[in-house]
This record gives C-alpha cells, structure tokens and sequence, in this order.
C-alpha cells in the first residue's frame, strides 16, 4: 500500500497544482490538497485495501485448491495435500495458517473456509468430504471443481484486466479536462482573469474539482467491485 499512499500523495499535489493555476488563489490548492488527501486516506485506501486483499486471496484460494487435489491424487495424503497447498509467497495467507498447526489437517481445511469465503471453496470442502466418505479418484471426483476453480481464475483475470482498461480511460479523460483548463488559464487569460472575480465563477470552480473527487469515488467503487460468487454458508 505504501507505493499506492505515494501515487496518490504525488495526484493529490498535481490536482493541488491545478487547482492554484485554474483559480489564482493560494487557498484554493490548500483546501484542494487536504481534502483529496483526507479522501484518500478515510474512505478510498480502504476500498483499494480491501479490493487487494480480495484478489489476493482469490489467487491464493486457486493455487491451493490445485495444489492440494494434484498432490492427493499422486500421495494419497492430507498431510502432504495440505502442506502443498499452503506453499505460497504469501504473508498474509501464511499468517493465517501459521496459526492453524495445532489443528487436525482436516479441521485447518475446513476452517480457511472462513479465510476464504468462497463459493468454489465451499465446493472443494464438500468434494474433499465425499473423497473421505466413499473413497475412490479425487482427480475424477473433483473434475466440476477443477473446472469451476479455473473459470473463477479466469473470471478474475477479466476483471482485473477491464478494470486496469477503465482506469486508462479515466486517466486520459481527466487529463484531456486538466489540459483543456489549463489551455483556457493561459491561452484567454485576460478574459479568464476577468472571470475570476465572478464569485458565481469559482462556485463552479469548486464544483468542478468536488465532481472529480465525486468522479474518483464512483470509479474505484466500480473498479473494486469483483463478482466472484462468495460462500453462501449453507
């Protein structure tokens, strides 16, 4: 989060920045900066806080649910399967299990359900019980899983992926507005200076820099909002 607090730090001055160009008014940019920054750091760091930390942990739900039914196919051991399936770079995930070791490898599977919270995992605990129950090929017990753990990867990939396209054109639009500003600050700016005594005139300046900050939450409330179907604890 640290690189993110950055970028968001470096946006918030250059909005700053835009703002004291557009309104002439040393005051302006102050305000400007301390409530884009008093934004980020109250509502939007948590929505992208939590956003990360979703897909994290879809990506982690994937690799162990593969690894563990591949390892139990070839070791026919839950001790293994397991130990596979937690075999991930992953601090916060490693965190969560670290504090599972004095439980029975079964019972740790079944409670990262709760870490997890999803449907494909409810799914992977039901087919690891008929696995247990009535024995056979996990490979061709768990074959609609498999599927199912694939295409939620897949889906997550789109997400992400269309999200990141979105965030591009939300760069470029927001910053053809910057330049099209800036443009009328420098290019009319006797008549642009004359403006600005206008107090109707910065009203709607001040309205146009709380419609980007307006702008900025809805997007990253669209762009964090990923459908993977979540456990339904039925």
């Amino acid at each position: 989060m640290k690189k993110i607090d950055i970028i968001f730090l470096v946006i918030s001055f250059v909005i700053g920045a835009i703002s004291f160009a557009a309104s002439n008014n040393v005051f302006f940019p102050i305000g400007t900066i301390l409530v884009f920054e008093l934004y980020y750091f109250v509502i939007a760091r948590k929505i992208i806080k939590k956003y990360l930390s979703k897909v994290n942990t879809i990506h982690c739900c994937y690799h162990f649910i593969n690894s563990f039914i591949i390892t139990l196919s070839v070791k026919e051991s839950l001790d293994d399967a397991y130990e596979s399936g937690i075999r991930l770079e992953n601090k916060e995930f490693n965190e969560e299990t670290s504090n599972l070791e004095s439980m029975p490898i079964y019972d740790r599977v079944v409670y990262l359900r709760k870490y997890f919270n999803l449907a494909v995992y409810k799914m992977f605990v039901n087919v690891l019980d008929l696995y247990q129950d009535q024995g056979g090929n996990i490979l061709n017990i768990s074959d609609a899983l498999m599927r199912e753990t694939t295409r939620t990867e897949k889906a997550l990939a789109d997400s992400v992926s269309t999200g990141e396209k979105h965030l591009f054109e939300f760069i470029i639009l927001w910053s053809l507005t910057f330049l099209i500003l800036i443009f009328l600050r420098f290019g009319i700016s006797e008549f642009y200076m004359t403006m600005l005594t206008s107090p109707l005139f910065m009203a709607l300046l001040i309205f146009f820099f709380v419609l980007i900050l307006a702008s900025i939450h809805i997007f990253l409330i669209r762009f964090s909002n990923i459908t993977i179907k979540e456990d339904s604890g039925v």
